[in-house]
């Protein structure tokens, strides 16, 4: 988890370690989300087979999916829901639906 945490806040463009306590429960929220929604998990992120990156798809997905949560931590009541409430973008969802149908062995 620390080289998905590391790749993350590069992704982020992160410096330092101020944040690593939310970032990891954002990563640990967005892998019990993939996995809620029928994506099989990978045991290696990093697997390499030859030149091919396998799980490459999985880690963008995990990335996309962490900093929708990291950059949309406002609270939402009852009054502020419709103009609060951001949806998971629309490439996201088809990344998850791929990566749900599309099992890598």
């Amino acid at each position: 988890m620390d080289k998905l945490l590391n790749d993350l806040k590069e992704y982020l463009r992160i410096d330092g370690d101020d944040e690593n306590a939310s970032l990891s429960s954002f990563l640990q929220a967005t892998i019990l989300y993939l996995e809620n929604a029928g994506v099989t998990q990978p045991t290696d992120y990093y697997l390499q087979v030859g030149e091919k990156d396998v799980y490459a798809q999985h880690r963008l997905a995990v990335h996309l999916l962490a900093t929708h949560f990291y950059e949309n931590r406002n609270v939402i009541n009852p009054t502020s829901i419709k103009v609060a409430q951001i949806p998971i973008p629309y490439g996201l969802q088809s990344l998850i639906l791929q990566l749900k149908w599309v099992y890598v062995e």
